[in-house]
């Protein structure tokens, strides 16, 4: 429950908003399956389903708005969120949707065979889930590394060309005297077996809003440069449903460090993978301790003045 004073913020920031309205909001959506059929599919992918539309939804469903499946034991009771699988709604009639529960290929096999009557088709009526799990998944990035007695900034989203250099990373954790750049991402959202290391593409002469910087970056490929950061932090959240855990990896090419690196696209060198994988728990290279990945970093950078030092 948020704070009466978050509360009264967000309605005097926002002039004319209620109570109400941010329970439309931030509240999603949640139908209650009564049947899936299977049998008789003529698509492989999708089985057919029909849910119940509590009172309180105050819209009527259109072909086509999608959802996705979370468990009965989240819903009512205390397990962690998970998307068991996707809905797509086909038909609405007051009190009850008619639809499709997706996924492609393999995982949808193996979805179908967890998912259950009693589950949740869970819809996000104006979209801000991706935007509120970004937003606590920082906060709950820059917290952690506080409690471990960093020093934390958020670093801007963009810079101005007659104000300084334009930064590539999200955060600047600094202790005792040592600046560790973080660059925090997510998992793969269509398979969270996987990071989704990806930057935006500025090709030629930088293009696009920093391309009349002198200080401007090109990015060759969509997938992230390993010199952009020094760590890649990644939320595990859609794997875990806890917004505060994260996998690190230090960010170098596992043919300079094949214990701790992470792959580099071929034909780009300097850009990594951008979908490398995440074992379940993480595993080398990656970890979920902060201090841990910091320590890599220290030692990464160690290798490296030595290997400078010599003639």
């Amino acid at each position: 429950m948020a704070s009466k004073k978050t509360i009264d913020l967000l309605l005097q920031r926002f002039g004319g908003a209620t109570p109400e309205l941010l329970d439309r909001v931030l509240t999603p959506y949640r139908l209650k399956i009564t049947n899936i059929a299977i049998e008789g599919n003529d698509r492989p992918s999708t089985a057919a389903f029909k849910a119940s539309v509590p009172n309180d939804v105050w819209t009527i469903f259109e072909e086509g708005t999608t959802g996705k499946v979370v468990p009965q034991s989240h819903v009512e009771g205390t397990a962690p969120w998970k998307e068991l699988i996707k809905g797509r709604i086909r038909s609405s009639i007051p009190g009850e949707i008619e639809g499709e529960l997706y996924f492609d290929g393999a995982r949808f096999r193996e979805a179908i065979k967890v998912v259950k009557v009693g589950d949740y088709l869970e819809v996000d009526p104006f979209g801000v889930t991706s935007k509120i799990e970004s937003a606590l998944t920082e906060a709950a990035l820059f917290t952690k590394a506080q409690q471990l007695g960093f020093a934390v900034i958020r670093m801007p989203e963009n810079v101005a060309k007659h104000v300084g250099t334009q930064n590539y990373y999200d955060f600047k954790l600094e202790r005792n005297g040592i600046v560790y750049r973080v660059e925090l991402k997510s998992l793969w959202g269509t398979d969270t077996t996987k990071a989704r290391l990806i930057h935006t593409v500025t090709k030629g002469d930088g293009g696009g809003k920093n391309s009349a910087r002198k200080d401007r970056q090109i990015w060759h490929t969509s997938s992230c440069r390993f010199q952009d950061q020094d760590i890649f932090a990644v939320a595990m959240w859609l794997r875990t449903g806890r917004i505060v855990d994260f996998a690190f990896s230090l960010s170098a090419s596992s043919d300079d460090h094949p214990k701790w690196g992470l792959p580099r696209v071929p034909k780009f060198p300097e850009h990594v993978t951008q979908n490398p994988p995440i074992s379940d728990p993480p595993a080398d290279p990656w970890t979920m301790d902060l201090n841990e990945v910091c320590a890599r970093v220290d030692a990464w950078r160690a290798q490296h003045h030595k290997s400078r030092k010599k003639p």
